[in-house]
């Protein structure tokens, strides 16, 4: 943090320096840490000042020969003692309204002196350090004090934070509780996190952590707990990136094209280069098939077997190889699939039904996943055309429970009829609009479905009893992908975990001891993302299934206990002007039919989005501390637990009362640093914190 140095300059004529630029490159080798960052600041005043550069350093933090510069130019810094570094921070926080070094207090400083920063331009700095990370019970944890940036009072144009590991022991799974990270595995020792944002208040220090396991899965367990109430869980569970090839399962994949006269054009030039895609990276042992649909239904095995008829005068060739089960073996089939894809164009209309019917026609190989991959832009215009009746018979004919994913294109779908298709039969939908590109959302998608390591998954928990998950049914693991489960349990103590799937024809089990905790303070975001996301399991249950009394009391009931939000639940002023808001939903019109369909996809995508990351959910009127929850009124921050009316207790930033409340919890210090302006609730008392008034 790079903050002005003359107190003058701090009482109140000069504007604070603002963060444009934020670059963060952390290098992790084994337990060897090297952080190194690169800030570009402006001084937005029509005057030079000087600055100072403040960095709160732990005590595993080994900064003896730190690396600073300003504008590519070595400058000498120093490191102060515990009772220096009181003494700045507490001086800082008192002059110059400094907040967020309050959560610093008790570390040691690394400060460097920035003087003579001319007037409305902009200085680069340059910061290193090394530190040796610890492993605990098989976990790594990283954290950078990002939240200093806040002290500018503006948010940061510019954020770019990216980590390399690097380990001698494999690294399993990868996760931050506090940014919705990119992670990209080279392979089982190497991994690369990424963040990039604009724009960015950051109100959390970016934290990051990883298990390390030459174990086939990693297992790591994070647990929360508090006194007299049900604990909260979060299970990560990765598997070998470098899977054995006998450990990639053998599957049968059937793409279901809508080839119908809407498609034609550039959705069908896509949809081909889609296919295309998918069909030159099916593993060897796999086998497939093509159906097309518009008014007729056709299909690659099909047309074969019509062609080797001709060719023997009529008579089917037995026990053939090529079309056994109707589904050609991929490393035989590939070119003559290339070559069908090729004449594929659009024209007719649209039957759904049968095209389904037909992909579901045959009997699966117990022994091997179906995957149906079906792609659409349209609603079903010829043959059975009741989506109910649709899905009716989808249902009687999939008994064998082949898994089918929706990709829908475009808006002119029918969105609640597609959801429940995908829901019903055990995969997922998946929407493009029309400014994205057909071939980047399926191939993103097959590369996944490509590569199961384990299905059919199943995790005991031992004597610990659990509920609530999310999600509900274990999905099938993937290479390079973890599989991340939030519940809530009840009992404690050490139990072991087993891991329960398929390989092929085999049942597979693995087993890992893990300890739930009777108490932990640790984990405290737990609460909030596991409320987060069983509010929106509850919301897509009841988009696609029908809103019903019982889930409205609670969806409300979590959201307002957890202080919640969504894409489809809110909270509003009470009647009166009370600071203290009421919940108020709207998930009944999610699939409101005078709602444009362009609106439904894009709440629906931003569901998915909000499924797939196991982060902290923040928003822009809602900010999230632990177990705390504020939302802004005006330029006043509220806590949600104060009941709007009551007495508040007046304390100023950098005041005497300021550094006790400071002293009462941890809780209390993370919240403090929101704003200048705010209400907190701490032990039945509602304190006001405001600036200074001088």
């Amino acid at each position: 943090m790079l903050t002005l140095t003359s107190r003058e300059q701090r009482s109140g004529y000069a504007v604070p320096l603002r963060v444009n630029r934020y670059h963060i490159t952390i290098s992790i080798n084994n337990q060897l840490t090297i952080t190194k960052v690169n800030q570009t600041f402006a001084n937005p005043n029509d005057f030079e000042v000087d600055g100072i550069y403040i960095f709160p350093v732990s005590d595993d933090i080994a900064i003896n020969n730190p690396g600073f510069s300003v504008d590519g130019k070595p400058v000498a810094g120093r490191l102060l003692s515990h009772r220096e570094s009181i003494s700045l921070f507490t001086s800082s926080i008192q002059q110059s309204h400094n907040r967020v070094l309050m959560e610093h207090l008790g570390k040691r400083a690394f400060v460097a002196d920035v003087r003579g920063i001319p007037a409305n331009s902009l200085q680069n700095i340059e910061f290193e350090y090394s530190q040796i990370v610890q492993i605990d019970n098989d976990q790594v944890k990283y954290a950078y004090p990002l939240s200093l940036a806040k002290a500018a009072g503006v948010p940061i144009k510019d954020l770019t934070i990216r980590m390399e590991i690097q380990s001698d022991a494999e690294v399993k799974a990868i996760y931050s509780p506090s940014h919705e990270i990119e992670i990209d595995r080279d392979d089982d020792h190497h991994a690369h996190i990424s963040y990039i944002g604009h724009d960015i208040d950051p109100d959390n220090d970016f934290q990051c952590s990883y298990s390390v396991s030459d174990e086939r899965f990693g297992m790591t367990l994070l647990t929360h707990r508090a006194e007299g109430e049900d604990g909260y869980f979060m299970l990560l569970i990765s598997p070998k990136y470098e899977a054995r090839k006998t450990d990639v399962i053998e599957k049968d994949f059937i793409f279901v094209l809508d080839h119908s006269g809407s498609m034609s054009g550039n959705k069908v030039t896509q949809a081909k280069e889609a296919l295309r895609y998918c069909v030159n990276n099916l593993n060897d042992g796999d086998r497939f098939n093509i159906i097309l649909f518009n008014t007729d239904i056709t299909s690659l095995t099909d047309r074969l077997n019509k062609r080797r008829e001709e060719w023997i005068n009529g008579e089917r060739v037995p026990n053939s190889t090529a079309l056994s089960h109707q589904l050609i073996d991929a490393k035989e089939g590939r070119q003559t699939a290339l070559a069908f894809i090729e004449d594929i164009e659009g024209r007719g209309m649209t039957n759904i039904n049968d095209a389904l019917l037909k992909a579901l026609s045959e009997e699966p190989d117990p022994n091997r996943p179906r995957i149906i991959v079906f792609l659409t832009d349209g609603c079903p215009t010829v043959g059975v055309r009741n989506t109910s009746h649709i899905l009716k018979n989808i249902t009687q004919a999939n008994k064998h429970q082949s898994r089918i994913f929706i990709f829908g294109v475009g808006y002119d779908l029918n969105v609640r009829f597609l959801d429940k298709l995908a829901m019903d039969n055990g995969g997922s939908r998946n929407y493009v609009e029309p400014h994205e590109h057909i071939e980047a959302a399926v191939s993103s998608l097959f590369r996944k479905m490509n590569e199961p390591v384990l299905t059919n998954v199943e995790v005991n928990f031992g004597h610990i009893l659990t509920k609530e998950l999310s999600p509900s049914v274990p999905p099938e693991l993937f290479r390079g992908e973890q599989l991340t489960l939030l519940g809530r349990y009840e009992r404690h103590g050490e139990t072991l975990l087993k891991l329960r799937g398929k390989i092929g024809d085999e049942t597979q089990e693995h087993s890992k001891n893990v300890y739930f905790a009777e108490l932990e303070e640790d984990n405290d975001f737990l609460p909030t993302v596991w409320a987060q996301h069983r509010i929106l399991d509850l919301v897509d249950y009841a988009a696609i299934n029908g809103y019903s009394g019982e889930l409205r009391k609670e969806i409300e009931r979590l959201s307002t206990e957890y202080n919640v939000i969504t894409p489809h639940t809110s909270f509003v002023r009470e009647a009166g002007g009370s600071l203290r808001r009421q919940y108020l939903d709207h998930i009944d019109q999610a699939y409101d039919p005078s709602k444009p369909n362009a609106t439904i996809v894009q709440n629906i995508k931003e569901i998915e989005h909000r499924k797939s990351t196991r982060a902290m959910h923040q928003h822009h009127n809602t900010k999230y501390f632990g177990r705390k929850t504020f939302f802004r009124d005006g330029e006043l921050w509220v806590d949600t637990s104060y009941d709007g009316h009551s007495d508040r207790k007046i304390i100023e930033i950098g005041s005497d009362a300021y550094f006790e409340l400071r002293n009462k919890s941890d809780e209390v210090v993370k919240c403090l640093k929101l704003h200048d302006h705010m209400v907190i609730c701490h032990d039945g008392v509602n304190y006001e914190i405001i600036p200074p008034k001088s």
